[in-house]
């Protein structure tokens, strides 16, 4: 096991040992998503490569293009590429990154509506992430599977008008499961792709968790850059949208005495010091009723949006069934999930409330 692993990671160090012996003063380190899958664009200048199961890996002397002391070390995993470049001077490595840029294309969004999307999740050294693309719907494919007030609201906020600066930097999007939370957020991926990225904590506990170091990670992840316009500045990057699914409990009116500081620093990163300046917006769902939320979470200048999902009444399930040519049974009401398990044959069975209710 010890050998495989230092066999892994000689790339790495062979690059790490050569910026030392050589006194290179400059390097960064770029990622981004990339629609390449091999490092077939760079063989011819490689000094050393490694491959696993997930990762591909290539050490690049560059002095024949960059002048003595350039250095590229590439790891491919997933749809995502990793970089490290090492010059003699700083100019030589923005030129450097200009050039893997060209050979590693960064991946754009498609009309046949896909778009990139990373998954964070934290690891031992702090934040990882993965690329994947995925399809996603438009809006005006899923509206008919929301009721007329809920589509009403979908469509303000994916729509044009919405305008990201004039508000908070909290989206907040809560209702009973089942409702299509989660399906109009693949809808909501497409309809802001011009000017937002689409970012998934899979462990947002973890986010707000104990390590702070790991929310930081990931809000101040300025890497991906747009090489075509050299004189691009930060504030015409993309704005990137986290989010952050099923975390009442963050949100809830007890959140500290539950989760500790989670709560804090949610309002810290969308309405306080760390989040000045940022152009993030943090978007979470929840299944919790609003009045079971803290009163801090939806107030005026927080929330840039706030949108409740709720079942179909009894008029437009029926409406939902007929169009599909199904006739309703017994009370027609229900979320978008019984609906679509009654389309496919299903029986719905209501779980009956616990309690006194309510």
């Amino acid at each position: 096991m010890t050998d495989s692993v230092c066999l892994s990671n000689l790339p790495q160090t062979h690059f790490a040992t050569l910026v030392f012996e050589r006194e290179i003063p400059h390097t960064t380190q770029p990622q981004w998503d990339t629609s390449s899958r091999s490092l077939d664009s760079v063989l011819e200048y490689v000094l050393r490569t490694s491959r696993s199961a997930r990762a591909q890996s290539a050490l690049l002397g560059l002095e024949p293009l960059f002048g003595e002391r350039s250095l590229a070390l590439i790891t491919l995993k997933g749809e995502t590429v990793y970089c490290r470049v090492a010059a003699a001077e700083r100019a030589i490595v923005v030129d450097i990154e200009r050039w893997l840029h060209e050979r590693f294309p960064a991946t754009r969004t498609t009309e046949s509506r896909e778009i990139p999307v990373r998954f964070w999740s934290c690891g031992t050294h702090g934040a990882n992430s993965v690329s994947r693309t995925i399809a996603v719907p438009a809006l005006d494919e899923i509206g008919g599977n929301y009721p007329q007030a809920v589509r009403e609201r979908l469509g303000q906020l994916l729509g044009l008008d919405f305008r990201p600066a004039e508000g908070g930097q909290l989206i907040l999007w809560h209702g009973p499961p089942g409702t299509g939370k989660t399906y109009a957020l693949r809808a909501l991926g497409w309809e802001w792709r011009s000017w937002c990225e689409l970012h998934y904590v899979i462990d947002p506990e973890v986010f707000f968790g104990q390590r702070a170091d790991y929310m930081l990670d990931v809000v101040l992840d300025e890497d991906t850059f747009d090489f075509d316009d050299e004189h691009k500045c930060k504030q015409e990057r993309k704005w990137r949208l986290l989010v952050l699914e099923d975390t009442g409990e963050l949100l809830a009116a007890d959140a500290k005495e539950r989760t500790g500081q989670g709560l804090s620093r949610l309002l810290n990163l969308v309405d306080g010091i760390v989040g000045q300046g940022l152009r993030v917006l943090v978007l979470v769902t929840t299944n919790e009723p609003v009045r079971r939320l803290h009163p801090a979470v939806a107030r005026p200048g927080r929330c840039a949006a706030r949108l409740q999902f709720t079942p179909f009444s009894d008029a437009e399930a029926t409406t939902w069934l007929a169009e599909r040519g199904i006739a309703p049974a017994g009370g027609a009401g229900a979320t978008l999930a019984e609906l679509f398990a009654r389309a496919q044959g299903h029986e719905v069975e209501r779980e009956k409330p616990l309690g006194f209710g309510g």
